[in-house]
């Protein structure tokens, strides 16, 4: 696992919002919704879902590797659904492409937050849900690790601007005289 390093607060909701606005620029022209408002159109009788869409959920999300900040640190899996019609020709070979471009886009994206970009998992046909009945429609899952809450660094902590070094035993505040910076000695630090 990479070293987690977050430098805002971040928020599931924004996390959310920021992922949806991602999609709807990179897929102008696909509708781009979340699956309770899927879920809140069907309730009110409407089955008018433009297509081809983008259904975005949270399915989990689980501990992850601690911090040494205090945040509670997580890993959210998402799962989106590629939904297109079978009405059209190719229809097989248009939602899997369609899921081949988005798993793409997806891996890797901070999703316009400051934090670890995310982390394909897997695409596969989606045949479960019975709101999506007589769709062409495919699974994509990704991860993404963040922190929740406050650091207990918030504004007490400076990112240092250059890194410095000392050798043993002229090292602490008593020799601050002593340091060098890294890039002038780089060379010369041992090997660990």
């Amino acid at each position: 696992m990479d070293n987690l390093v977050q430098v805002e607060e971040i928020t599931i909701g924004a996390l959310h919002g920021g992922i949806e606005n991602a999609l709807r620029e990179a897929f102008p022209t696909v509708t781009v919704c979340d699956y309770d408002a899927l879920m809140q159109e069907q309730a009110s009788g409407s089955n008018e879902l433009n297509l081809p869409a983008l259904v975005l959920s949270l399915a989990s999300f689980e501990n992850d590797v601690p911090t040494a900040t205090e945040e509670l640190a997580i890993k959210l899996r998402w799962e989106l659904r590629v939904v297109c019609s079978q009405s059209v020709e190719k229809a097989d070979l248009n939602v899997r492409e369609l899921a081949a471009r988005v798993s793409t886009f997806i891996h890797n994206n901070q999703f316009g937050c400051k934090i670890m970009g995310a982390k394909f998992v897997a695409a596969k046909e989606y045949q479960l849900a019975p709101e999506l009945t007589g769709l062409n429609a495919w699974n994509v899952t990704f991860e993404q690790s963040v922190c929740l809450g406050e650091s207990c660094f918030k504004g007490e902590y400076q990112t240092p601007q250059k890194a410095y070094a000392s050798m043993a035993p002229e090292i602490g505040l008593a020799y601050i005289d002593k340091y060098t910076p890294v890039e002038e000695v780089i060379h010369e630090l041992p090997a660990s």
